[in-house]
């Protein structure tokens, strides 16, 4: 009964925000949003029958909060904020472990929104099939719907990336969300938010307009100041001495370990480049995983063809993308760079590339978005 009232409440609190999101933003209709809420909920079943069957974090992370009575042992950079984040709904409420995994599945969904509030207020498309366009069909495909539905840090990180994602697309407006998302990532992958203050300092340099001036060195400042102070506490939370990833024998110590850790084919002594390009689009149908590596192929495949298109229109018309994209061009690069270098094998990649995918989603609807056919109809 319990997860029943669980279920019931988290369709409850969905009704008010897809009423509150339709009202304040371009969305293409709360039938679409029920739509996305629909397909993660579906993946999040398949994620949880998974997890019967194999080896699951989100079983150590909820058994971890039943037996510490500390709340504020949590309170740590890393996995243990994510025990942070349970704690009070599996000991001071005594959710159960499912109960718990759907909140989290929730957290995850939102995820989504985020990223996809930021497409519709910066991109247009014309629709493509029945009422969708491309930029409503990118955020359907499932790895990263699949890779956020549980008690872990997927869906942490991937929501607080969108957080700031979200609030970064209109910061003179949304500095809260914008601050939230960056306390988040800090929180559980410093590294990853070292690199997205890098990729908004890049982006901004290389960026001639769009931002007012103000704003435009305001974020700069922010962000060096941001980056001189992250840079030690990266150093300390990687237990290490250096930002050079691939001289770092902590790192690499880690990555070794990363791949004893989970089934899957061992891609830490590829080179940089293949490396870069099996974290982004395999495995392929060749890689042989089993049922689960076979339904990725699909969804890699066709990321094969979407990075196709945003390298040719990145070429053809890189002065028709402003600094918010430059940002997430650089914020996927270096993330993927950093994620890539500790990632042990082909199966934590599929997890780990799901918090950065939604930054290569909105790439490439800006790409398409480019073409003369799409220019004519905005």
């Amino acid at each position: 009964m319990e997860v029943v009232f669980i279920i019931l409440l988290i369709l409850l609190v969905n009704t008010f925000f897809v009423k509150l999101l339709r009202s304040k933003f371009k969305v293409k209709s709360e039938g679409y949003l029920w739509l996305l809420f629909t397909v993660h909920f579906i993946l999040t079943t398949a994620y949880i029958l998974y997890t019967s069957t194999s080896r699951s974090d989100s079983f150590n992370y909820y058994n971890k909060t039943m037996y510490i009575d500390d709340w504020f042992s949590f309170f740590q950079t890393g996995t243990k904020f994510i025990g942070f984040l349970a704690w009070p709904l599996s000991r001071t409420i005594g959710l159960g472990y499912y109960s718990v995994m759907l909140i989290f599945s929730y957290i995850g969904y939102f995820a989504s929104v985020f990223f996809y509030l930021v497409a519709v207020e910066n991109i247009e498309l014309k629709p493509t099939w029945g009422n969708l366009s491309p930029l409503e069909l990118v955020f359907l495909l499932p790895n990263v719907h699949f890779w956020t539905s549980s008690l872990g840090k997927g869906s942490i990180i991937t929501f607080a990336i969108g957080l700031f994602a979200f609030g970064l697309s209109r910061i003179n407006r949304r500095f809260v969300p914008t601050a939230i998302g960056a306390f988040l990532i800090f929180m559980v992958r410093p590294h990853i938010l070292l690199a997205i203050v890098l990729a908004s300092i890049i982006g901004l340099f290389v960026t001639s307009g769009g931002l007012k001036p103000f704003f435009k060195w305001s974020i700069i400042i922010v962000a060096v100041f941001l980056f001189i102070n992250l840079s030690g506490s990266v150093l300390k939370f990687t237990d290490t001495d250096t930002l050079d990833i691939s001289s770092s024998s902590t790192l690499s110590h880690r990555t070794s370990e990363l791949t004893k850790a989970s089934s899957g084919i061992d891609i830490g002594n590829y080179n940089f480049f293949y490396k870069i390009f099996t974290f982004w689009f395999r495995p392929l149908f060749f890689d042989g995983l089993g049922a689960l590596g076979f339904l990725a192929s699909f969804e890699n495949l066709f990321c094969l063809v979407m990075a196709f298109q945003i390298i040719k229109w990145l070429i053809k018309s890189w002065s028709g993308w402003n600094g918010y994209f430059k940002i997430s061009l650089f914020a996927f690069l270096l993330g993927s760079v950093i994620l890539a270098q500790i990632t042990g094998n082909l199966g934590i990649a599929l997890r780990q590339k799901a918090q950065l995918m939604p930054f290569f989603f909105i790439l490439y609807c800006k790409a398409i978005s480019l073409m003369p056919a799409n220019k004519k109809n905005q």
